[in-house]
């Protein structure tokens, strides 16, 4: 939860000025098919503004998604994307639709902020829960003028779209826990105990600590241990953390494991939503961590305030993407942005992955020409296979044309005999500012691990390079990497093995030329396919 936000980015300010109506249908998406023009051959750069809609990454026409609290409605076997919505606002929460992750309906006010000088005078991020007929909205109201200054509040509805809030219910911090922080309750039936559960993100002894507390109706909560952040090796009810506050709590059961996730607030270079794994739901909650080394992230910087919700067959986390590119003066990535969602997937040991959802995967099926536009240093073709071998003195790149909509990427890497390649996109007329996806398969890097990177480059391939986003890469024995890229405007996700998601904003990426490079040793790239959606 974010309680305050005043300006809006600028570089939206021009996409801004289209009306937007409560129908929405710039966020509906609609699957009309999208008019792509012939290839363009073209290198001169275009520094456009974005307009119109986002038909894959949601997001309202006027303003942007926060904290995304989803909730699977079986009533209509639809997945209700609720989300604190920026708009110079505060903060109400609207909500969106969807059926598949791959197309959106729908963009509704379901709860207003309340009165100037009331308790939810700025509304929080919460979450979303059934009971009988009624479902119950628990959700954070935020006044920084009153002591306390957060509390949790509720709200019931009969149909999930007209909201009546329960004043009566205002949940303040119990003694010894922050009272000024208190904040995205979420709500979940633990079957040990026979009860619901509400997690609280708040502090206590000077530590990021879950509130917990408990109750057989929805009505009357009795407060029960905390799921306290420690480090090192935790003892019950501990979590293997050091963030400093335990953001956007979700907590559910896949298989026979316990997963909690969060988002750490920490203004660092891991500001990022996390999970943890537990054998039953009051913990330990550990690191994952099995033959294949540690994991702890769904996904890079610009993936937070992950939640998750489930049909009961498929579990899909959904986060936003910042509108910046860049961290600002308080070291954090602008708050809202766009809607990301991927689907989960739990390995043999637990481990979670994240791969593309399998609705907008498919979306994705008319091929599109593409062209290679020239070759730098040692690149070879025969029938859409690319080798490509690093020069002596650096970088040998392929260059394609412009894409000027929405498409998926896809290709297959072998890179048996390589260990730094990657993707650049701005490469224009006179590339001398990139940004790259780089593969970085050594544990040379600061992080010391294999990892994808996202890097503004000074020059392609030369010096100036300046890490903008990174997550840990999984690499196969084989090391033959099946990769689909997403591109919508400004948003990149990119997707490696079903194992992997590292979702980026580059705005130099829309409408301009791109490139597979190599850095080191020799790639060659396979089955290489440009689509749109139909």
């Amino acid at each position: 939860m974010r309680p305050k936000m005043y300006l809006l980015p600028t570089v939206f300010l021009l996409s801004l000025l289209t009306s937007c109506k409560n129908s929405d249908e710039s966020s509906t998406g609609g699957d009309k098919p999208i008019e792509i023009q012939p290839v363009d051959s073209s290198t001169v750069c275009i520094s456009g503004q974005e307009a119109g809609p986002y038909q894959r990454f949601y997001r309202p026409q006027q303003g942007f998604v926060g904290d995304p609290m989803p909730y699977y409605n079986a009533s209509d076997k639809k997945f209700y994307l609720f989300y604190l919505y920026e708009n110079a606002n505060r903060h109400p929460i609207y909500s969106t639709r969807t059926s598949d992750f791959g197309t959106f309906e729908g963009y509704t006010e379901i709860l207003s902020s309340g009165d100037v000088g009331s308790q939810d005078e700025w509304i929080g991020t919460g979450s979303f829960i059934k009971k009988g007929s009624l479902y119950y909205c628990f959700y954070t109201g935020h006044n920084s003028v009153f002591n306390p200054a957060e509390k949790v509040m509720l709200a019931t509805s009969t149909d999930l779209m007209n909201w009546t809030k329960q004043p009566a219910m205002a949940l303040q911090a119990a003694a010894g826990y922050d009272r000024n922080n208190f904040r995205d309750p979420h709500v979940y039936w633990d079957e040990s105990k026979n009860a619901y559960v509400m997690l609280v993100t708040t502090r206590k002894d000077g530590k990021g600590v879950l509130a917990r507390y408990q109750s057989t109706d929805l009505s009357n909560w009795f407060i029960i241990e905390p799921l306290v952040a420690t480090a090192g090796n935790p003892d019950k009810y501990g979590i293997e953390t050091d963030a400093e506050l335990l953001e956007c709590p979700d907590l559910f059961k896949m298989g026979n494991r316990w997963y909690l996730t969060f988002s750490r607030i920490n203004r660092d270079e891991n500001r990022k939503t996390f999970y943890r794994i537990a054998d039953a739901p009051d913990g330990p909650w550990k690191i994952c961590r099995d033959a294949e080394g540690h994991h702890e992230t769904f996904d890079g910087l610009y993936l937070y305030a992950g939640k998750t919700t489930s049909d009961g067959t498929v579990r899909y986390l959904s986060g936003w993407c910042s509108t910046g590119q860049t961290v600002n003066n308080n070291n954090e990535l602008p708050w809202a942005g766009n809607l990301i969602s991927h689907q989960l997937v739990q390995g043999a040991t637990g481990r979670l992955y994240s791969k593309i959802p399998e609705a907008l995967n498919s979306k994705f099926n008319q091929e599109v020409p593409f062209k290679k536009l020239k070759n730098v240093g040692v690149v070879s073709e025969s029938d859409k296979t690319y080798r490509l071998t690093a020069q002596s003195d650096g970088r040998s790149y392929a260059q394609f044309n412009r894409n000027t909509s929405s498409v998926k990427m896809t290709m297959t890497i072998d890179a048996s005999q390589s260990s730094q390649f990657g993707f650049s996109f701005g490469a224009c007329d006179d590339p001398n500012e990139v940004y790259s996806i780089a593969f970085d398969l050594t544990s040379s890097n600061r992080w010391s691990l294999p990892a994808l990177f996202m890097n503004k480059e000074a020059r392609n391939g030369g010096t100036g390079k300046t890490e903008l986003n990174f997550t840990p890469l999984t690499v196969p024995t084989n090391r033959i990497f099946n990769v689909k890229i997403i591109i919508e405007k400004s948003v990149c996700v990119v997707y490696v093995n079903d194992h992997v998601a590292f979702t980026n904003r580059i705005y130099k990426m829309d409408q301009n030329p791109w490139t597979i490079y190599v850095d080191q040793g020799s790639i060659t790239v396979n089955g290489l396919k440009v689509e749109k959606a139909s």
